[in-house]
């Protein structure tokens, strides 16, 4: 089922769209205190360096900078959806797609995005993008940990798809929570499930 729905976001986006919509309102009908456990995990959930909160409709466009600004060797094995504001605007506004970011606790700027693309039959997809800056300081573990809580606190069972050759990401992954192989998809990459450490 992954795969099907895979291959029909990257070659078929006008049945995802509408997939998409109809996933929303159906996820916002099962889970309808979902946007209440992003915000109250978000806001307890703090590191050394970091803190978190959801993505307010006022800070897309902030975000579409962050993200479209970002090198291209930060990006190739990032390509969820598209960085522009009017696709972020919509995603924000989505009741299954919880967008989040890390800011600095230093000065509040922005250092990372991660998302969970969630769908009413209980899965959703953690992805996740930090700024070269943060990196060997904990960011993607903190960032991995962060969404299998919530997940865990929702009732939602928590996947992401990893290439094999993104060692860095998998090694977060396996940082930041305990993480089984699902499933063995084509062109190199993993279905991997997460749980909370803790």
């Amino acid at each position: 089922m992954t795969s099907l729905l895979i291959f029909i976001k990257h070659r078929f986006p006008w049945i995802w769209r509408a997939v998409e919509a109809v996933n929303s309102r159906l996820f916002a009908w099962r889970y309808p205190r979902f946007g209440s456990v992003v915000a109250a995990a978000t806001a307890e959930f703090v590191t050394a360096d970091f803190a978190f909160s959801p993505v307010t409709a006022e800070e897309t466009e902030e975000l579409s900078s962050f993200l479209s600004s970002q090198p291209a060797e930060r990006t190739v094995w990032f390509n969820p959806h598209r960085f522009d504001a009017g696709t972020l605007r919509r995603l924000q506004s989505d009741p299954a797609f919880a967008m989040m970011k890390m800011t600095r606790r230093a000065d509040g700027t922005l250092a990372g995005y991660l998302f969970l693309r969630c769908f009413f039959t209980g899965k959703a997809f953690h992805g996740l993008l930090a700024d070269a800056s943060c990196s060997g300081r904990g960011a993607g573990r903190a960032m991995w940990s962060l969404s299998a809580r919530i997940c865990s606190r929702a009732g939602l069972r928590m996947l992401a798809t990893v290439s094999e050759r993104n060692a860095a990401s998998l090694t977060s992954a396996c940082q930041g929570t305990d993480v089984t192989i699902a499933e063995r998809l084509s062109g190199g990459y993993l279905l991997i499930e997460c749980k909370p450490r803790d």
